[in-house]
């Protein structure tokens, strides 16, 4: 079986490192429940994860009058959301044995995120991972958020390497697709979202947990 030639991992954050996107899921509904405007704000979420500010501000509008108004709406879950994750963000399974086996392969390892970089930052140091990575890539970094490929095509560009000798990792499809339309290896690993049968086929892998990873990478990439 031919492998695959890996030159650098791009990892997408929340709902892949770290266990974040159920907590800012649980806190969108608290603050929906109490005045919002989003209608069945649990399913209605989906819809938002791998977006970035300007992408949220653009959602909400379908139920907001300005962007103003979709701001004080984000900036609510946001504050809710750092409250409670001094104390209940967790890391998700495998992802230090993850990072360290591809250390020790001497691959190369960033964060294509659309969290803003800052916060990106501040979260990874917390949960000790921030010195695994070379770069972090926030939504703050782009003019297109995902799902457009320009997150992963400048993460590429940051890395110094061409897109089919990079693998990226995603949990939502705003993140796989903006992967795949940059030209990446993708593998998917459910969160919140499973994987859709309408892009399975473009996908490298789907592993059901990132435990999976470092032996699927000994088996397929080189």
């Amino acid at each position: 079986m031919q492998k695959t030639r890996i030159e650098g991992v791009l990892w997408d954050m929340d709902g892949v490192l770290i266990d974040s996107e159920r907590l800012v899921q649980s806190v969108f509904v608290e603050v929906m429940d109490q005045g919002g405007p989003v209608p069945d704000p649990e399913k209605r979420y989906l819809e938002t994860i791998g977006l970035n500010r300007t992408g949220l501000i653009n959602w909400f509008l379908q139920f907001v009058p300005d962007e103003q108004t979709a701001e004080i709406w984000i900036d609510k879950t946001r504050d809710g959301f750092n409250q409670r994750s001094r104390t209940e963000l967790q890391l998700k399974p495998g992802v230090k044995e993850s990072l360290d086996h591809l250390t020790q392969l001497g691959i190369q390892q960033m964060v294509v995120t659309s969290t803003r970089t800052a916060m990106a930052e501040d979260k990874l140091e917390r949960m000790g991972l921030l010195e695994y990575f070379d770069s972090i890539l926030g939504g703050d970094q782009v003019e297109n958020g995902k799902p457009h490929p320009e997150p992963y095509q400048r993460g590429c560009q940051k890395l110094g390497i061409d897109a089919p000798f990079a693998l990226a990792i995603e949990d939502s499809p705003n993140g796989v697709l903006s992967a795949l339309s940059a030209g990446c290896v993708v593998i998917h690993i459910p969160d919140l979202i499973e994987t859709d049968p309408v892009w399975e086929q473009r996908l490298t892998a789907r592993l059901n947990s990132l435990a999976e990873f470092p032996a699927w990478m000994s088996r397929h990439c080189q």
